[in-house]
């Protein structure tokens, strides 16, 4: 059997694709930064970098920022063949100094949590219903498809706690829609598997997946169902823009957009969006499944964290030790006898009374 052949492959294509798109957008600011606001000449030496530090931080950038962008030109030197000078002792010491004299606390996301996207969720229902009732076909249509993209972009990006850029680089032919049986009921369900072939964690593009049931709430199944039938698409890019007649671009969400995308969803359910951001979708998952006694392995496992430490800056819970405690303190003792609970290691997903998952069973990848 012969093998189809591929086009347009080169060394060059495939190295930026090897590459994620926010990593290519910062080295280019980075070098840009470095040229024509500081002056400087790549490839540099180390007390250029170490000035560049200096100008930077008098400049009024973060902390945080010049350490990237630092570490950015050393990639930029390694790619070029050049020694890379942001690794010298000299570099790393002034970096660390400008830690310390200059690091404030970062700020965090407001995480979404389950009540915000409750709210969301029935705002993009009631402007699907609200549509049906217009007169002007093309704005229905507009309304229809925009509410229906942004119930589907918050409840995946919520139960997968995806990135946003995993959001917007996410397509079609990565879904795979199917049926099943309920392990408790036998009742017929459906399915939706999720495949992402990069993301940032994955750094040898191996893949990784996500499998997702048909819940009785809040159920992104349902949704990714509605909006691949309202789409009538098969592949291509998930999320894509919506034109003010509801005609849908043939290019997804561009990654600068997706933060007033959520604004506007956040609007429209008359909330407050300050302080959200597009890593809080990712936040809020983290702390629902703490606060519903999930397994911080299994959630490292379904969130893709490798280190505990990331685990650890995402949840709000290790914030409020003190206060916790303190609560504590002023309740009285109380026995449980509720032996029925599968126990941290048990395996399976298990439904709370909200229809919500609950993360069980270290390695267990579905929800």
């Amino acid at each position: 059997m012969e093998r189809a052949r591929r086009e347009g492959v080169s060394v060059a294509a495939l190295k930026e694709a090897g590459l994620r798109q926010n990593t290519l957008r910062a080295a280019d600011g980075a070098v840009r930064h470095f040229e024509h606001t500081f002056g400087g000449l790549l490839p540099a030496s180390l007390t250029a970098i170490a000035d560049y530090i200096a100008f930077s931080l008098e400049e009024g950038l973060a902390v945080s920022t010049v350490g990237q962008r630092v570490s950015l030109l050393g990639t930029w030197h390694e790619e070029m063949g050049y020694p890379n000078p942001t690794q010298d002792s000299l570099v790393k010491t002034v970096l660390k100094g400008a830690r310390s004299r200059y690091r404030k606390a970062p700020k965090k996301a407001v995480p979404l949590s389950r009540d915000h996207l409750v709210r969301v969720v029935q705002a993009c229902d009631d402007a699907i219903v609200a549509a049906a009732q217009l007169d002007d076909p093309k704005q229905s249509l507009a309304q229809t498809r925009s509410a229906g993209r942004d119930k589907a972009f918050f409840l995946l990006g919520f139960w997968c706690a995806f990135r946003s850029d995993e959001l917007v680089n996410l397509r079609w032919e990565y879904l795979t829609f199917g049926e099943g049986r309920d392990a408790k009921t036998g009742r017929p369900i459906r399915t939706l598997e999720v495949f992402l072939p990069a993301s940032k964690g994955d750094r040898g593009a191996e893949g990784r997946s996500w499998t997702l049931h048909e819940m009785q709430e809040l159920c992104p199944v349902t949704a990714l169902f509605g909006w691949r039938a309202a789409m009538m698409a098969d592949e291509g890019p998930v999320f894509v823009k919506v034109g003010r007649w509801g005609h849908a671009s043939d290019a997804p969400l561009h990654i600068n957009s997706v933060l007033e995308l959520m604004k506007r969803a956040l609007a429209r359910a008359a909330m407050e969006a300050a302080g959200f951001s597009t890593h809080s979708l990712r936040r809020g998952f983290a702390n629902h499944a703490i606060a519903h006694q999930a397994d911080v392995r299994d959630l490292m496992d379904w969130v893709k964290w490798k280190d505990i430490r990331s685990a650890v800056a995402y949840l709000e819970a290790n914030q409020r030790l003190a206060n916790d405690l303190a609560e504590k303190e002023t309740q009285p003792l109380s026995v449980s006898h509720d032996i029925g609970r599968t126990g941290a290691m048990g395996s399976g997903i298990a439904s709370h009374p909200d229809g919500s998952p609950s993360i069980k069973g270290a390695g267990n990848r579905s929800i």
